[in-house]
């Protein structure tokens, strides 16, 4: 099969990125994108045929927004991918990530995997706005009434949408008004993962943003470490050039003043499983997740995750038996602690988690489960829905 892939920003190792390289990698396809940082995300993407869309001429009214790099980048991909006709042959294009998904305005057979809508505008919408001043509330809501014309548009177009869980499905359906969307969760490379042994320290790996709520875990290990001193948190994750995300890590390294943390910034692969191998447990607390690669991680590992009772990782997550799931700072701390006494539950569980990887949420399963839906659409190009 020829395939399409569109991604609007390959700079980071997160999940995403980590998502469309491995359908990369199966489907050896040509991809399209807004901005590629060949330094800052994953070394594997070189060997693969990658082209930035050109700008279009409808940016040039918001090029005062160019200090706002996540507002501008977002509407420059939405502009770019909703006036694009793909001139070559294919068979599926398969949007990832929003806006790629306007790529379907002019082109057919398009497969989005949603990984979520736009949650700026959706869901984290008043998260993300509450400390603006009222002159940026009102400018951000006007560019978010514009990003939503178009969506509006080509949504109900798409042929087929697939989506990593249960959380998302909703959002597909409460904010797009398609409630047809297919499950197919993302997985690990298993044989990627091992376990080294269990040193004193908890590792939150995640891109530092605020609603990967870092002062969560921050505060639980404050409590943790009033009994327990001779431990660590490493918190490992990739910062972007965005003055939101530098403020906000400013703000957890003063909540860290005086505590045994230490922070990792833009981690190789190799340097993130070898702090995944010799950790403790492996903590998570970002505010309703998409699905969330990293406690499928950490049980690839063989290590307890302690993760909010949110979002994905309540899906993924069987609670006392792979990790588990809490709802409040001293009940994470209170987890922390038991653990830290009862290294031989800690083992138990994580032998557990990597069976239920194993069984569940491998690279192999998913990428079949794609390889079944492209076949499908490929072979009725004449169905609107495939269901």
């Amino acid at each position: 099969m020829d395939i399409i892939l569109c991604h609007p920003f390959l700079q980071s190792t997160g999940g995403g990125d980590r998502v469309v390289l491995e359908l990369a990698k199966k489907f050896n396809p040509k991809i399209y994108s807004i901005v590629y940082d060949k330094n800052k995300t994953f070394e594997e993407f070189k060997e693969f045929d990658i082209e930035i869309l050109p700008p279009s001429i409808l940016e040039k009214p918001f090029c005062f927004m160019k200090n706002d790099t996540r507002n501008y980048n977002a509407i420059s991909a939405g502009l770019r991918y909703y006036f694009t006709k793909i001139k070559k042959d294919y068979d599926i294009i398969c949007a990832l990530g929003s806006p790629s998904e306007y790529i379907r305005n002019k082109n057919e057979r398009v497969c989005w995997y949603c990984f979520s809508p736009n949650r700026q505008a959706y869901d984290l919408y008043d998260f993300r706005t509450k400390d603006m001043s009222l002159p940026k509330k009102i400018m951000n809501k006007i560019l978010i009434n514009t990003y939503e014309i178009p969506e509006h548009n080509v949504v109900p177009k798409i042929e087929q949408i697939l989506t990593s869980s249960e959380v998302v499905k909703d959002r597909i359906t409460k904010y797009l008004y398609r409630n047809d969307a297919k499950i197919i969760s993302p997985g690990v490379d298993i044989k990627s993962f091992t376990n080294k042994g269990y040193e004193k320290y908890f590792f939150y790996p995640s891109r530092i943003v605020p609603e990967k709520q870092f002062e969560f875990a921050i505060e639980s290990f404050r409590i943790f470490s009033e009994k327990h001193k001779d431990w660590k948190l490493i918190i490992g994750g990739y910062l972007s050039n965005s003055n939101r995300d530098k403020l906000y890590f400013e703000k957890i390294k003063t909540l860290s003043d005086g505590l045994n943390i230490e922070f990792k910034l833009n981690l190789t692969e190799n340097e993130l499983r070898e702090l995944y191998a010799n950790c403790y447990t492996v903590l998570f607390t970002a505010i309703n997740e998409d699905f969330g690669l990293i406690p499928l991680e950490a049980m690839a590992s063989e290590k307890p995750i302690i993760s909010i009772n949110d979002g994905g990782p309540k899906y993924t997550i069987i609670n006392g038996k792979t990790g588990f799931l809490i709802n409040s700072i001293n009940e994470m701390s209170n987890i922390m602690i038991n653990l830290s006494e009862h290294p031989n539950i800690v083992c138990e569980i994580g032998k557990n988690g990597r069976n239920h990887v194993l069984a569940h949420f491998t690279t192999e399963k998913f990428l079949n489960e794609m390889e079944h839906i492209f076949k499908r659409m490929s072979c009725n190009t004449q169905v609107k829905y495939l269901g």
